[in-house]
């Protein structure tokens, strides 16, 4: 079979949208992963529609639920497909944009690869993909990543050659909306891409004093990264948390990678100058997406409170990694959240909502385990990579410091990532997922 990336005249576009951090994590991580011959080019979106909408329904709960209702609700069908008529009417814009890239290379491509991680521009692509091909003679494939394991129609791409999904419920969901329209495109599943960084091994030493940082009786500054959402979700949330956990104990060292926005100025200001405090903020997305990297080849971070975003999916790093923290989970927004945290739970890398529930329960009364619960948390944590956050930060940073006491991180960071039995479907984990994409785009 035809190897696509090993041809001289290939022209690789990655697009991304200005909607959040999440799109461009995913292609951070695949660019990392290419072939070092590979010089790729960047197509960016220049509605910003799309961003106010991402912080809009971020932010405002009724403002989320309609458009989850139109996304899934009984005028679902109907408003996806006007959704996509409008995506795809305006392409004058886009392609004259990719008359550009390609005019700006010494050497013209015949084939040209464009990575999709956000649906805005993937249908823009997939309406001029036969347009290019007749005007210029060139051949294009295009390829999707969905940035979630979760279904949402507008994400289905007619005219696409490959849809990859983190899972295959999520695929299964996808197929069955194509045929409702007579679709049939391609759709595979792959673990979600990490970036390679992040799983690079530690060191015995590393390993050492990661393990330290969860030990009650150990004086190891205990390091948590706070990833701060594109939309600024929960600043005070983590602040709430972060004072709590700061009063319990003096080691805790937080580390806050955020944009530098208007609207995360209240954020920044109110922990300005505190020594155990570190803050890296960025003007620019692609610089917060560099700066939350390098966070980990800096320092051995051993816990991170993050929503359940694209950011779940770093459950599938084992512990003795580099990007292999905790990971505490604040309280989902919107659909997509509550389908990645299904897809932890089904995995066996959180706990079940119902033993979640009864760990919130017993750090309430800072109970101790008996001895059978104990032996039963214990065999389970394993296999965990994360727990749920308590609704309210105070109840949240004395849950995470029973967790240490108890000793349950403990094991959490001891534990295996390999999957646990009884996994239906072990090919949806696993850390590798950059290399195995570009192995199944090879053959588009």
């Amino acid at each position: 079979m035809l190897n696509i990336l090993a041809q001289r005249q290939l022209q690789l576009v990655f697009t991304y949208a200005p909607a959040g951090l999440g799109h461009l994590r995913v292609s951070d991580a695949l660019y990392h992963g290419l072939p070092e011959a590979i010089n790729p080019s960047v197509l960016g979106s220049r509605d910003r529609s799309i961003q106010v909408i991402h912080r809009i329904t971020s932010i405002h709960p009724l403002a989320r639920k309609a458009f989850e209702w139109l996304q899934s609700g009984p005028l679902s069908l109907s408003s996806n497909r006007l959704y996509r008529t409008l995506l795809r009417s305006d392409t004058d814009l886009v392609y004259e944009e990719m008359l550009r890239l390609i005019d700006g290379k010494f050497e013209p491509p015949q084939q040209i690869l464009v990575v999709s991680t956000h649906f805005g521009l993937a249908h823009k692509l997939a309406t001029i993909k036969e347009r290019l091909q007749k005007e210029i003679h060139v051949r294009m494939s295009l390829v999707v990543v969905v940035t979630d394991d979760t279904f949402q129609p507008i994400w289905y791409v007619d005219g696409a050659d490959l849809i990859v999904v983190p899972s295959h419920q999520a695929k299964e969901a996808y197929m069955a909306y194509g045929k409702q329209f007579g679709s049939r495109e391609r759709i595979e599943v792959l673990p979600y891409p990490i970036n390679q960084r992040l799983d690079q091994s530690l060191p015995a030493k590393a390993i050492t004093t990661k393990n330290r940082q969860l030990d009650s009786e150990s004086t190891e500054p205990i390091r948590v990264s706070i990833p701060i959402s594109g939309a600024a979700v929960g600043t005070d949330y983590s602040l709430g948390i972060i004072e709590g956990l700061r009063a319990r104990s003096e080691r805790f060292i937080f580390h806050i990678v955020t944009k530098d926005a208007p609207y995360t100025k209240g954020f920044l200001a109110k922990i300005n100058g505190k020594q155990w405090i570190d803050v890296h903020a960025a003007g620019v997305d692609r610089k917060v997406v560099d700066a939350y990297d390098s966070l980990f080849e800096k320092y051995i971070i051993a816990l991170e409170i993050t929503k359940p975003s694209e950011q779940s999916f770093k459950a599938l790093l084992g512990t003795r990694s580099r990007g292999g923290v905790i990971l505490l989970f604040s309280e989902p927004v919107g659909k997509q959240e509550f389908d990645n945290m299904d897809f932890l739970e089904r995995h066996f890398l959180v706990p079940s909502q119902y033993t979640n529930a009864a760990l919130w329960a017993m750090a309430e009364k800072n109970a101790g385990i008996q001895d059978v619960a104990e032996a039963r948390i214990f065999d389970q944590a394993h296999t965990w990579r994360g727990v749920r956050l308590p609704t309210y930060p105070q109840q949240a940073a004395n849950f995470i410091w029973w967790m240490i006491e108890t000793g349950i991180f403990s094991r959490m960071m001891a534990g295996s990532a390999e999957p646990r039995s009884g996994n239906g479907h072990p090919d949806e984990l696993g850390s590798d997922g950059v290399a195995r994409f570009w192995k199944l785009v090879a053959s588009v």
